[in-house]
């Protein structure tokens, strides 16, 4: 009789843990899956602006500069002010050519924006992959050697060729929750990017 009592308590202690786990529950998604749906969206965001401020180290030399950086449909521009900038330059561009526009108004073209802001102010900075990086994304045209997420799925750290990009705070912005402050990293140049506003391009 004892072990009949036993074995119903059992069974019906089962039943009431069984009832109190809502039907529909799932285990929650794990930092992966919710990076492969982030990272689709975040492919959406086509359009957008920032400002900022940005500090460069070179070597033995440093530089400080306030950033307007604007991108609609894979057209750029950059507007850097301040002392690094040596007054106040434009960086503009697409996918057939690059634009920089000095201080004085002397305009020169380029290929890329890495090529004119070394040759012509002395800068090394990747232009080209921070327009994926200040998304929160990996850059679409190197490859990822390193990358670690967050529990809600979030890039923390990413290395791509020879880069490392440490993303340390997050903010929301419309539908998105996107980068306020990177850090990036390479054996001769560091970078930190902090960025004040998200907003649309206009």
């Amino acid at each position: 009789m004892t072990k009949l009592v036993v074995r119903f308590s059992l069974i019906a202690l089962l039943v009431l843990v069984s009832a109190c786990k809502p039907i529909w529950y799932k285990p929650p998604d794990t930092p992966e899956a919710l990076w492969q749906l982030r990272s689709e969206k975040l492919a959406t965001l086509t359009t957008w602006a920032i400002k900022g401020r940005t500090a460069i180290t070179q070597g033995k030399e440093g530089w400080n500069a306030g950033i307007s950086w604007s991108e609609q449909q894979g057209a750029f521009q950059i507007n850097l002010t301040g002392p690094f900038a040596q007054g106040g330059v434009v960086l503009k561009g697409d996918q057939q050519q690059v634009v920089l526009t000095m201080a004085g108004g002397k305009k020169i073209t380029s290929t890329t924006p890495e090529r004119l802001l070394e040759e012509h102010l002395g800068v090394r900075m990747p232009v080209s992959a921070l327009r994926d990086w200040v998304r929160g994304l990996p850059a679409t045209k190197q490859k990822v050697d390193t990358m670690e997420l967050d529990i809600e799925g979030r890039i923390t750290y990413l290395k791509q060729q020879d880069w490392e990009v440490e993303i340390l705070r997050y903010v929301p912005f419309e539908q998105y929750y996107l980068p306020a402050k990177i850090f990036i990293k390479h054996p001769d140049v560091s970078l930190r990017l902090i960025i004040r506003d998200w907003d649309k391009a206009e």
